[in-house]
């Protein structure tokens, strides 16, 4: 079943004004239609005409909620971005019912902090269905990754060594191998641009049909030589280490801007266009990049995974509300949440890189992982579509392109 987790949402990460709206806590209107009747007055509610118009999404306003005015659809703070919803309430009593018409919709409970999808004619529990040991998951249950039986109880390992020889006169860099999921078979990826070796992954539906072939760890390709300039800040480069530490490369891979990671230096000289910050470019639109994917930073033979590649990676497993646990890594280094559980199942192993802002400063490593896509916003210069993963699910949405964020590169194809 199609639960359209996708082409329903639109976070906006990132920030969404330059100051916090102090007017916030006090614009509620406990009578208005748009907000869940809770006979208390809450000063973390509020309302306003569009998504344009919210204010930032700071560490001291998590939790707090806009409607759009006169619904129940609106947005929730979380993690330092605005979360939208088609329905928004308190307690689960005052959502209206699950019918027809509103199948796949998503929901927040502010009082008892849940998400849910209409699903079927009830409104489900995100990630109860997951962890339920009397459901099987979608994508799950069949060999959907080659050499690999996500149903076989056997607990033998895979070698996760690497088996590529490094060629002669050349030295290697080898992404680690400690965060992968040992019984899962990997294919390797040599960058000759660098000489870094990755491993890889060949993901696939429940029929194991449209497959897709990505790196199973993030990119870490050195793209220097550009000087990064958005008026606030000034580095000279356009991509970086978390906390400017070589480490965190190493384990992590690099944090991108969107002009890197899409190689726009690249475009202009082979296209004419000038890509980037505040410059909409055809090339990255939804319908080109349908039939002509971008290599943007990628190795020779891969590309850079538009919002739709992205979105199928998704579907193969299972849908938005698997996709965080069945794709991200079981390791520590992902913050320990109650009841979610990091499988991994499908070899995937997202690491929480977290990201760096416009101003240089770095958030959410152990927390939060960020990806780009090579698909532009439609509706400003300024912003791209890109890939969120926390607790046990994974998002799509918008974040300003000065923004540093991760890159997984998809094989080709075409």
């Amino acid at each position: 079943m199609n639960k359209k987790f996708f082409g329903k949402k639109v976070v906006k990460f990132g920030f969404v004004a330059f100051a916090l709206a102090l007017g916030l806590a006090a614009c509620g209107d406990g009578g208005s239609s748009n907000g869940p009747a809770n006979n208390h007055e809450d000063t973390n509610i509020s309302s306003v005409e569009s998504e344009e118009n919210l204010p930032s999404c700071t560490e001291s306003g998590e939790g707090f909620v806009n409607f759009i005015n006169g619904t129940k659809e609106g947005f929730i703070c979380k993690d330092r971005k605005w979360v939208h919803y088609d329905m928004i309430a308190d307690v689960e009593e005052n959502l209206p019912g699950c019918t027809g018409s509103r199948e796949g919709l998503s929901a927040y409970l502010y009082e008892e902090d849940r998400e849910l999808n209409c699903v079927e004619g009830s409104w489900d529990v995100v990630g109860e269905v997951a962890s339920s040991s009397s459901t099987s998951v979608p994508g799950t249950s069949s060999s959907v990754i080659p050499g690999t039986d996500p149903e076989s109880s056997s607990d033998e390992a895979v070698d996760l060594s690497y088996a590529t020889k490094c060629p002669v006169g050349h030295t290697c860099t080898y992404a680690p191998t400690e965060y992968l999921n040992p019984k899962v078979t990997y294919g390797e990826l040599l960058d000759e641009r660098d000489y870094q070796m990755y491993k890889t992954v060949e993901i696939c539906d429940d029929k194991n049909e449209n497959c897709q072939t990505w790196m199973a760890q993030n990119l870490n390709y050195a793209y220097t030589g550009v000087a990064f300039d958005n008026g606030y800040y000034t580095s000279d480069s356009i991509s970086w280490c978390y906390d400017d530490d070589p480490s965190n490369c190493a384990t992590y891979g690099r944090l991108y801007t969107w002009a890197a990671a899409v190689d726009s230096v690249a475009i202009y000289k082979n296209y004419g266009e000038e890509c980037g910050y505040g410059k909409s470019c055809t090339r990255f639109s939804a319908s080109a990049l349908a039939t002509a994917p971008v290599r943007g930073v990628c190795p020779s033979g891969w590309h850079l995974p538009s919002n739709a590649e992205w979105g199928a990676l998704y579907t193969n497993v299972g849908g938005a509300s698997y996709a965080g646990q069945k794709l991200k890594a079981n390791t520590s280094l992902w913050t320990s949440y109650s009841g979610v559980t990091n499988d991994d199942s499908f070899g995937f192993s997202v690491l929480p890189a977290g990201n760096r802002g416009y101003y240089g400063d770095f958030y959410g490593q152990g927390r939060l992982a960020f990806f780009w896509s090579s698909t532009e916003y439609k509706y400003n210069g300024s912003d791209a579509w890109s890939q969120y993963f926390s607790y046990d699910y994974a998002d799509q949405g918008i974040y300003d392109k000065d923004y540093a964020l991760s890159v997984r590169c998809l094989k080709d194809s075409f």
